[in-house]
């Protein structure tokens, strides 16, 4: 029995137009209404993710910044974080900033960046977030950021990634929530590490959850779920883990998932 789902945001639950259909909404409030633990888990900061926790009435833990954060929406407590190490992100910013790629450093519930490039105001208007410039983002680095973010053409963001794999491979997790998006965490951060500590903070086992997402980063916690779910749009390698396909992100793949757990027509294999 499915008693937690967990929900990537773009490109799943999110049609390309950025808002929730009413079909998907509607699903996911059944859903909570039966008792299933709706648990949105995100690349994006919480700010990103509020106008969506509201929107659907959510007020149990969400799973940010790629897992690095869990964090209850209503009273901005943190569960747990698992940031990358200061002195490594000091290590990175030079890197991007040496090949002028655009970086975004989160830090304290803030987006800070270089300067403003067409990545920022891409950015920006995509996640409802307002950048702050800040020259050298060496400067501003008093803490341990729960993630980075490089934005490039694919290729470049391709080249930089294979760098860094080699560089700090032992010490850093990279992985891609879109073609252009190089998500930089800490070692052994994931979304699906993040689900795991929840689940195991309810006394749920992976049989009893599902998981819906569409991209690399969401491999861990579809591979992770006793019900992984790709939705119609996934990349190959997201279809090929997942134990469940479902129709694409604008034509409410999500809801047909969550309806198939309310009616019992979803069976566990693993």
């Amino acid at each position: 029995m499915i008693r937690c789902i967990a929900i990537d945001l773009d490109d799943t639950l999110l049609q390309d137009d950025l808002s929730i259909s009413v079909a998907d909404e509607n699903a996911v409030r059944r859903a909570i209404e039966h008792g299933v633990k709706i648990v949105l888990a995100s690349g994006r900061m919480l700010e990103s993710m509020q106008p969506y926790i509201r929107k659907l009435g959510i007020d149990l833990p969400v799973i940010a910044y790629n897992g690095a954060v869990i964090q209850e929406p209503l009273s901005g407590k943190t569960l747990y974080c698992h940031p990358v190490p200061q002195e490594l992100a000091a290590r990175v910013i030079p890197i991007f900033q040496a090949a002028n790629i655009h970086l975004n450093l989160y830090l304290h519930g803030r987006l800070y960046i270089r300067d403003k490039t067409k990545w920022s105001e891409q950015y920006a208007a995509s996640a409802g977030v307002t950048p702050h410039p800040a020259g050298d983002l060496l400067k501003i680095l008093t803490d341990s950021p729960p993630k980075l973010l490089g934005i490039a053409e694919p290729d470049e963001i391709n080249r930089m990634h294979q760098y860094l794999q080699q560089e700090f491979a032992a010490v850093l997790d990279f992985t891609k929530s879109k073609p252009n998006y190089l998500e930089i965490l800490a070692a052994g951060v994931s979304k699906g590490r993040a689900l795991e500590f929840l689940a195991r903070k309810w006394g749920y086992e992976p049989n009893q959850i599902m998981a819906i997402g569409d991209a690399p980063n969401d491999l861990s916690m579809i591979s992770w779920a006793g019900m992984g779910v790709a939705i119609g749009n996934a990349i190959d390698a997201v279809k090929q883990q997942a134990d469940l396909i479902v129709s694409d992100n604008n034509h409410h793949g999500v809801a047909e998932a969550i309806d198939q757990v309310l009616t019992g027509t979803v069976h566990i294999t693993g």
